[in-house]
């Protein structure tokens, strides 16, 4: 649920979303432009979580989520925004960083090709790239992190539940 408030006389219309963050319910206050509701850039079985992975000497950090489909499917934003950053990166492949208001970033890595360049202005509707197992990649999937103020966050906890 979000809602859109007017704060107050000469002051421009805020969004209140809830999300939630290490298990806490946080309010995010932000300017009414930035309250769309946000969607799952693809469609597909979520194969790897966000958190600890692995155990014993070799656990690691798992800053997002793999959402397994197949080569070549289109990659949209989970908000619109702009394209902080669009080519390769170690580990990540071929990967896109989209900046959206209010602190939040996205990331979508292992992209068998992009389809946008830096400082481009994007839509929900946008196709940043296809899909691909680029990088260090075990099998065709997205790779996707949520960023907020500077922090990562389960993306399911900030877009719900995949639809499959």
């Amino acid at each position: 649920m979000r809602a859109t408030v007017q704060a107050g006389r000469g002051t421009s219309p805020r969004c209140i979303w809830p999300a939630m963050h290490r298990g806490l319910l946080v309010l995010c206050v932000l300017a009414a432009s930035a309250c769309q509701t946000p969607q799952w850039p693809v469609e597909g079985p979520i194969r790897s979580p966000y958190g600890v992975r692995g155990g014993g000497f070799v656990a690691e950090v798992h800053r997002g989520v793999d959402v397994a489909v197949p080569v070549g499917t289109r990659v949209r934003p989970i908000l619109s925004g702009r394209v902080r950053f669009a080519g390769v990166m170690e580990g990540y492949g071929n990967v896109v960083w989209v900046d959206h208001s209010d602190d939040l970033l996205s990331v979508y890595a292992h992209l068998s090709e992009i389809s946008v360049e830096p400082a481009q202005e994007i839509t929900k509707a946008t196709v940043l790239g296809l899909s691909g197992r680029s990088g260090n990649a075990t099998g065709p999937h997205l790779h996707l992190e949520v960023w907020r103020w500077g922090r990562e966050v389960d993306p399911v906890h900030f877009l719900g539940r995949p639809r499959r």
